[in-house]
């Protein structure tokens, strides 16, 4: 049987840029560890990214010893390369960065249902009168949705650090404190409990789904959520909780800036829930453009805890707000 003329190829596995980044930011620091504090990422995550690289490449990179790594002749040929793309990168962002100065186009931000609904919308019509040629797209994530991984949105604000990716701009923006809350209406028709127990037996409870307990802040007191398992109404919607609570439905864990925008709302307790830390992340893709810029200083701005105490990361009692 003749031989084909052709000899079958494998399928090539395509190079991810951020890939040969790390790569290079090892090969300069000498240190996975170090490489991973300079990039701001775990050093698992460095690790796995270059062990991917590896098998992509199909050759060994680097030789791992006590006191740090060495580059093998073809990790030296290809930080080589790599120089010279990023030389060649610089160039292009710099290119594309001057002629992305303007305050117009499209912004995209996503953020939990709740605080994109309730606290940032109502804030929204300052941003454009400040900037009336930047569109800007609120995505209201609602609990258990799964990111969209293919089209990032430019902003997010999210309660998970670890979805911001190697190159993004990652900042602790606010801290959420909770404290249990009921309507007059309800309190009027079924009284007010003496004790977070009594909450949870004697009373109707509203539960959101999207409240979760971050690792760094489980405290004993944090704990006090739990009194509240077995609820009435679960929904996986802050805005339907606030409308049912508002509207007397029951007794339910609420964050204190609530309580700027339902002042009739009254606290059962001195006790607080556990805190949640809110995170801005700027994507890489457009972290450099003047239109995001200006839409990210502005969410800096609404959830600033000098002028809004309610989201400093010491809890300030609702009672010493000041409206």
């Amino acid at each position: 049987m003749p031989k084909s003329k052709h000899r079958e190829k494998r399928p090539s596995a395509r190079l991810d840029w951020d890939d040969i980044r790390i790569f290079a930011a090892v090969a300069a620091a000498g240190s996975v560890n170090k490489a991973a504090v300079e990039l701001k990422v775990q050093p698992s995550s460095v690790s796995r990214r270059i062990g991917d690289l590896e098998k992509r490449m199909e050759a060994k990179l680097l030789l791992r010893t006590r006191t740090g790594v060495s580059l093998t002749a073809a990790g030296e040929d290809l930080l080589d390369r790599a120089q010279s793309m990023q030389r060649i990168a610089d160039d292009i962002e710099r290119a594309v960065r001057a002629r992305d100065k303007r305050d117009e186009g499209g912004v995209t931000i996503a953020a939990p249902d709740g605080v994109g609904a309730l606290w940032l919308a109502p804030r929204i019509p300052d941003f454009l009168d400040r900037y009336p040629q930047i569109q800007l797209a609120l995505n209201c994530i609602q609990d258990g949705a799964a990111p969209d991984l293919v089209r990032r949105p430019d902003i997010s604000i999210s309660v998970d650090k670890s979805l911001a990716d190697i190159g993004d701009d990652a900042s602790e923006l606010a801290t959420m404190h909770y404290v249990f809350a009921a309507s007059p209406a309800y309190l009027k028709a079924h009284g007010t409990p003496n004790s977070l127990a009594s909450a949870a037996v004697d009373h109707r409870a509203l539960k959101h789904t999207g409240q979760v307990m971050q690792r760094d802040n489980r405290t004993s007191r944090a704990y006090a959520a739990a009194a509240l398992a077995s609820f009435s109404l679960e929904s996986n919607s802050s805005s339907a909780v606030v409308a049912a609570l508002r509207a007397g439905a029951g007794i339910a864990t609420v964050p204190t800036y609530l309580l700027t925008l339902a002042p009739e709302l009254v606290v059962i307790g001195g006790e607080q829930s556990v805190p949640i830390k809110l995170w801005l992340i700027v994507h890489k893709q457009s972290r450099h453009a003047a239109r995001v810029a200006r839409a990210a200083d502005w969410l800096r701005s609404v959830f600033d805890g000098k002028t809004n105490p309610w989201f400093r990361a010491e809890y300030v009692p609702p009672d010493e707000f000041e409206t």
